[in-house]
């Protein structure tokens, strides 16, 4: 039975009111810092989240499944998080506990980033969907189940019991507030400006600037110089790890330098020059190449082929810019090439760093919003839209095809770049846009001439297909374009690589329905591995 004094104790500690000076959070500087530590908090959680996903781009892409992996173990971490800061916030209440998890979230972030690279390779062994749940969870769990123990210690150090309500339900709108301020700042600022590596050590830099804040105002100087001695040198140690690394792309097993790294809202664009070609990567995948003059991708003579079916095109439409290499192709050639890219850094690129000449009109936008927008008609229409692995599934449906039938002209050609297979797991993405083409243009042919040239001619081989509708002549017209002698064989294989596509999974592809993503995971394994 416990002592009077044990009781009386325990009473003033229990009225209304006077919780808060025990814990440290009753003058208005503790208040400041109490409320700066839950609204970094919450902006630290959305960064890495959304951070995340570019981290496991390379290797998983950016499909479905790596979305939904971060969001299962963001809301896995801070399930648990929530939990275990409320169990510790009742024993060990105050900002101390608090500001020491922020640190330790710090810290966790930062050797996060350092073990990105073995963790992705390890997991990759488990599988496109094991693998992304599995890096996901080992490298991003541990900092956002810490950031989730924020919030119930926040509550718990400055709850006022007389207005218990008002004083959750203020913590809680300055968290949320900090994760708007995080998801704006992420995908305004430190993405489009910064590398993921930079990022990463930046939102390390605010957790550990809060335990700092409360080191100096308790007037812990011994303690301030080591957390800021520690908190600079690892920052400082990761970021020089971080830049080392982000000299090399990975891409099928190669290591390629890296000429030059462009950040982009819609992840890092690599310019290499490898082996006297020059490339351009995107979330790991290739999105172009230019040899000399040439291209350095076969895919690029296959849509010169059948593109110009009935001769160099007077006019095209292309949907989506790459490294520029195919459209400079038709340009040279003389045709008026109009190209609708969303993201304005590759123009810069493809103009910079790969020859696209001023004559190429480049339209930054939506590909479907900005169609609507034109007036002109087109002899061909090419759609080479990829996000990193896998075409916008916007971009394939029928409501996307009708807009575009009113640009095409009459005798005109509709060619699609699709990655995929005639049967098998990777067909039912080719099977799906072949049957929507067809709704809206007519017959649709496939062609899959990479399956035949490197002597897997299988039906479920995975490979770079075309698909072509509108007027198609029984008999092409001589190919227009100029061509190194190496790709001969590539060019005259195109026309006589159709083949055809298994219907059995195939759905007409609606806005209301197109899970291209969640089918795409032969195509991402394809274009990376």
């Amino acid at each position: 039975m416990p002592s009077t004094s044990t009781r009386s104790t325990k009473a003033k500690t229990d009225k209304p009111g006077e919780t808060a000076a025990p814990n440290n959070a009753s003058g208005s500087g503790s208040g400041l810092l109490l409320r700066t530590a839950v609204f970094v908090g919450g902006a630290s959680v959305m960064i890495v989240e959304i951070l995340g996903s570019r981290i496991l781009a390379p290797t998983f892409g950016t499909t479905l499944h790596v979305w939904s992996a971060i969001i299962t173990v963001t809301l896995a971490a801070l399930a648990v998080g929530y939990a275990w800061g409320g169990r510790i916030a009742d024993r060990r209440p105050g900002l101390a506990v608090l500001t020491t998890v922020m640190a330790i979230a710090a810290g966790a972030l930062l050797i996060s980033d350092l073990m990105t690279k073995p963790v992705l390779s390890a997991a990759y062994g488990a599988g496109m969907i094991g693998g992304t749940f599995i890096a996901a969870t080992v490298l991003f769990l541990p900092t956002l189940l810490l950031l989730g123990m924020v919030s119930p210690m926040a509550v718990r150090a400055a709850a006022d019991y007389q207005h218990l309500g008002t004083s959750v339900g203020n913590l809680y709108a300055l968290s949320t507030i900090g994760s708007v301020a995080g998801s704006l700042a992420v995908s305004l600022i430190l993405i489009p400006n910064l590398s993921v590596h930079t990022a990463i050590a930046l939102t390390a830099a605010g957790l550990a600037m809060v335990p700092l804040w409360y080191l100096i105002t308790r007037r812990k100087w011994q303690s301030s110089a080591l957390l800021a001695a520690a908190a600079a040198l690892s920052i400082t140690a990761t970021s020089i790890a971080g830049e080392a690394a982000d000299r090399e792309v990975f891409y099928k097993g190669e290591a390629y330098s890296v000429t030059e790294r462009v950040p982009s809202a819609y992840g890092d664009l690599v310019v290499s020059d490898h082996q006297g070609t020059r490339y351009l990567f995107l979330n790991g995948v290739q999105q172009g190449s230019l040899r000399g003059s040439f291209s350095g991708a076969l895919y690029a003579f296959g849509l010169q082929r059948l593109s110009s079916l009935k001769g160099a095109p007077k006019s095209a439409l292309v949907w989506g810019l790459g490294a520029g290499v195919f459209s400079r192709s038709l340009a040279e050639t003389g045709t008026d090439v109009t190209v609708i890219e969303i993201d304005p850094m590759s123009e810069v690129v493809a103009r910079r760093y790969f020859g696209l000449p001023d004559s190429v009109r480049v339209i930054i936008g939506d590909a479907r919003t900005e169609t609507l927008k034109l007036h002109d008609r087109y002899d061909v229409i090419i759609l080479d839209a990829f996000s990193g692995d896998s075409p916008p599934f916007h971009l394939l449906t029928k409501e996307a095809f009708v807009s575009l039938r009113e640009r095409l002209a009459p005798g005109g050609v509709v060619v699609a770049n699709i990655v995929g297979s005639s049967t098998g797991p990777g067909a039912r993405v080719i099977a799906s846009v072949a049957a929507t083409m067809e709704e809206v243009f007519g017959p649709t042919l496939a062609f899959a001439p990479n399956r035949k040239l490197v002597g897997a001619d299988r039906a479920d081989y995975v490979s770079t297909m075309f698909l072509v509708a509108g007027d198609v002549p029984e008999t092409p017209a001589p190919f227009p374009y100029p061509f190194p002698e190496n790709v001969r064989q590539y060019v005259d294989t195109v026309w006589n690589a159709r083949v055809e596509v298994s219907r059995t999974a195939a759905v007409v592809l609606t806005d209301a329905f197109a899970p291209i993503e969640a089918w795409s995971d032969p195509a991402v394994k394809a274009m990376r591995y």
